[in-house]
C-alpha cells in the first residue's frame, strides 16, 4: 500500500510539475488604480531624468578655457547620465504595477543613459562610432516615453 500511494503522489507531483511548465502563473495581479498609479510615478521620474539630463548635459563652462570648469562640466554630464539610469532602474522596481511596454521602454532608456556615461568615461565623443548610434537610440526612446506618458 504504501508503495501505490507514493508511486500515486509522484505521478500526481509530474503532473503538476508539467501543467505549471506550460500554464506559468501570469504573475502578479494589479488594479487599474495600482497600473496608472504606477504610471504616472514612472513617467515622472522619466520627465525628471530627461530634464535632468538635458540641462547638465547642455551645460557650457561659465569661464571658457578654465580646465577646472571643463572637467566640472563633463563630470556633471556624466554623472546625470549615469544617475539618471539609475534613479530610472529604482523607479521601475519600487513600480512593478506600471504597464509593461512603458517599463521596457524606460528600463531601455535606463540602460541607454548608463552607456552612454561609462562610454563618456572611456573618452568616447559625442558623435563618434559608439556614442552617436546610442544618442540616436536615446532619442527614439524619449519620442516613444513622450507618447506612452501623454496616455494618462
Amino acid at each position: 500500500m504504501p508503495t501505490i500511494a507514493a508511486l500515486a503522489l509522484a505521478v500526481i507531483g509530474i503532473v503538476l510539475a508539467i501543467f505549471g511548465w506550460f500554464y506559468p502563473s501570469s504573475g502578479q495581479k494589479f488594479s487599474d488604480d495600482q497600473r496608472l498609479e504606477a504610471k504616472g510615478v514612472v513617467c515622472n521620474a522619466q520627465d525628471v531624468v530627461r530634464q535632468g539630463t538635458q540641462f547638465n548635459t547642455n551645460l557650457q563652462n561659465p569661464v571658457p578655457g578654465d580646465p577646472a570648469g571643463d572637467l566640472a562640466v563633463g563630470t556633471n554630464a556624466r554623472l546625470s547620465l549615469f544617475a539618471g539610469g539609475a534613479f530610472l532602474h529604482q523607479s521601475l522596481a519600487a513600480n512593478p504595477a506600471a504597464p509593461a511596454d512603458l517599463a521596457k521602454t524606460v528600463g531601455d532608456m535606463a540602460d541607454t543613459l548608463e552607456a552612454l556615461s561609462i562610454n563618456y568615461l572611456a573618452g568616447h565623443a559625442p558623435d563618434d562610432s559608439v556614442q552617436q548610434p546610442l544618442r540616436d537610440q536615446l532619442r527614439g526612446q524619449i519620442d516613444v516615453l513622450v507618447e506612452l506618458c501623454q496616455e494618462q
